[in-house]
């Protein structure tokens, strides 16, 4: 095992809230049509990258939250915009997941 020498902030989404993502990202033809799918494809990434000596700070996302975050800053809702928010919150310390 490689040894953890970088941080990386990952959005982490709730089921109950897969259908706001995909309504109200840009880009929602880029993401996993259901929950599961995507919930699968995360979990693989953050056990190849743990391998990779990244240590994986999930970030609990409330697409609510980052919607209003979003037309705070006038930016629209893509993967882009995404990534910045789950770093907003992880510099502030804000919904991570044990």
């Amino acid at each position: 095992m490689a040894e953890n020498n970088r941080n990386l902030a990952l959005a982490w989404y709730r089921e109950d809230q897969w259908q706001l993502l995909l309504d109200y990202s840009t880009d929602s033809d880029k993401l996993d049509r259901t929950y599961q799918g995507w919930l699968e494809h995360a979990e693989e990434k953050v056990n190849e990258m743990g391998k990779d000596g990244v240590n994986i700070v999930k970030i609990d996302i409330n697409i609510e939250e980052m919607k209003k975050w979003c037309e705070r800053h006038d930016k629209q809702i893509d993967g882009h915009t995404r990534s910045e928010y789950a770093v907003f919150l992880a510099q502030n310390n804000l919904n991570i997941l044990q």
